[in-house]
């Protein structure tokens, strides 16, 4: 046997019910030091905080199986979690968690890879455990996972303000019959996620049918107005 090595591994994960934004964190630490920390969003979609909680432990124990465990080497493994569920989970053999319920795949796969990452670490000297933390002693991941989770669901929450203020501007714009409106619809259609128009006023003027010297006159009061920049020629930013 080589030389003993123990690892505690902490997970936490993030969820809002109305997004299903989700995100997990993990932190392994040895020797009480952290030697590997990261936050990501959960790719797969999920339904509940309990889900989101299991599915970040399940990725820890891929952590282990994949990269940690090490034949004929003496090794202790901790996962840590907040979530009694989450933990009652994995060492029920009976469903007594009604979760993954639209993903029985899912549940399946996470099942096995818990039983086979158990069964690798049955060995003399060595140990795999799952157990339940207070919150407060969870503060590492939590801040990890809380971190990137508040940055995607204030992300989510700009893009759909954007798109809703877009929408009303369009539907009221579109009540009037000005060339300055009709320029500006036309605007907000053709712009690309960034805002940006890729097109000449010369361009512009032909597939609205008005006059160069007028999308000219409208450009600049559109400018004066904060609502259009000039980046160069062709190249302009929606500023609303």
């Amino acid at each position: 046997m080589k030389e003993e090595k123990t690892y505690e591994i902490f997970t936490d994960a993030s969820f809002d019910c109305k997004t299903k934004i989700a995100t997990y964190a993990i932190v392994i630490i040895q020797e009480k030091k952290i030697i590997k920390a990261f936050a990501k969003k959960c790719k797969i979609q999920l339904e509940s905080s309990t889900e989101c909680e299991v599915f970040a432990i399940f990725q820890a124990i891929n952590i282990i199986e994949t990269n940690i465990i090490k034949d004929k080497s003496i090794q202790e493994f901790e996962i840590s979690t907040d979530c009694e569920v989450a933990k009652n989970f994995f060492i029920n053999n009976e469903r007594k968690v009604k979760i993954f319920n639209k993903n029985i795949e899912l549940y399946n796969k996470i099942k096995e890879s818990y039983k086979r990452v158990s069964n690798k670490m049955n060995r003399e000297n060595c140990s795999f455990t799952l157990k339940w933390i207070p919150r407060e002693e969870n503060k590492v991941a939590h801040k990890y996972s809380y971190s990137i989770f508040k940055n995607l669901r204030a992300k989510e929450y700009k893009d759909n303000i954007i798109l809703l203020e877009r929408k009303q501007l369009l539907k009221f714009l579109n009540k009037f019959n000005s060339k300055q409106c009709k320029v500006l619809i036309y605007l907000h259609l053709i712009a690309n996620e960034n805002k940006l128009i890729l097109k000449k006023q010369s361009e512009i003027s032909k597939s609205l049918e008005i006059s160069n010297s007028s999308i000219n006159r409208i450009f600049k009061e559109l400018n004066k107005l904060n609502m259009l920049k000039k980046i160069k020629n062709g190249e302009y930013r929606l500023l609303i």
